[in-house]
């Protein structure tokens, strides 16, 4: 499938300029039209709060939010070069209500960059990244919260088990893939399975017939799946990491799985994922 819509969630603080160098990077290196989401979070009063309801204090910091959000679409608007074409879709809400919004609206678009939350910050951008990837059905790229320059596509590292929501992934990865010049498949299976029943050996032929010349690595087996994979994805550096994202929702909560988790946890590249 050719990536030729993507949606960006702004980020309206200071590192939003390093999601706006990839979002627009992105685009241009595919050609693909970008849509900026811009999210206003609607406030209430603690519940702890004693007197007459705020309403003018509220409306005054939904007011502040969506300029903030304007102000980081005007940021990336300016920054656009030259055949990138963007334009602007704002999101208003509770915090609940806004992260489903902003998951229907990805249901619209061939990808959605997200941002990492930082681990000073309150978790909001998590909440709103996993949320987008369990709600839209469609391929997100999560963007560390230390990533800085533009979109890399030249290696690609695919963390390959077989299973439903990597395939996912993986077909909404193939226009990324073949603008690779390095695709590594890689896949943790048993020291004495045969070659062509390790996971990956099909996928790999099926990516040859995309034009993607992508090699099998089968690392050791252990019970520890994502320090193996980030391990790997240390030594071998790719620009990217294709892979699915395995969790549940447990009375409307996102819950991730554990090496999924752990690999959003440590992860220093950007990772394309589906659920």
């Amino acid at each position: 499938m050719a990536i030729k819509d993507i949606l960006v969630v702004l980020e309206p603080g200071p590192e939003g300029r390093h999601v706006d160098e990839f979002a627009l990077s992105l685009s241009s290196q595919l050609g693909a039209h970008l849509t900026a989401a811009g999210v206003a979070l609607q406030t209430i009063a603690p519940v702890s709060f004693m007197g007459d309801y705020p309403y003018e204090l509220m409306a005054q910091a939904t007011d502040e939010a969506r300029a903030s959000a304007q102000s980081a679409f005007d940021r990336l608007n300016t920054a656009a070069p030259a055949g990138v074409n963007v334009d602007y879709v704002p999101v208003e809400g509770f915090t609940s209500e806004a992260i489903d919004r902003v998951a229907r609206l990805a249901r619209h678009y061939d990808l959605t960059i997200v941002r990492q939350n930082s681990p000073d910050e309150d978790g909001f951008a998590s909440q709103l990244a996993v949320g987008t990837i369990f709600g839209s059905g469609r391929p997100c790229i999560m963007l560390p919260y230390i990533h800085k320059g533009p979109a890399k596509l030249g290696k690609a590292m695919v963390a390959w088990d077989g299973g439903v929501v990597v395939a996912r992934a993986l077909s909404g990865s193939l226009s990324l893939l073949q603008k690779a010049g390095k695709v590594e498949v890689v896949t943790v299976a048993k020291a004495d399975q045969d070659f062509d029943s390790v996971p990956g050996f099909d996928i790999t032929r099926h990516l040859a017939r995309h034009g993607i010349n992508a090699t099998l690595k089968q690392l050791p087996a252990t019970d520890d799946i994502a320090a193996i994979l980030l391990s790997h994805a240390a030594d071998s550096a790719p620009d990217y990491i294709v892979m699915g994202c395995y969790g549940h929702s447990r009375l409307r909560e996102l819950v991730l799985g554990g090496t999924t988790r752990e690999i959003l946890g440590s992860m220093t590249v950007p990772i394309v994922m589906a659920h």
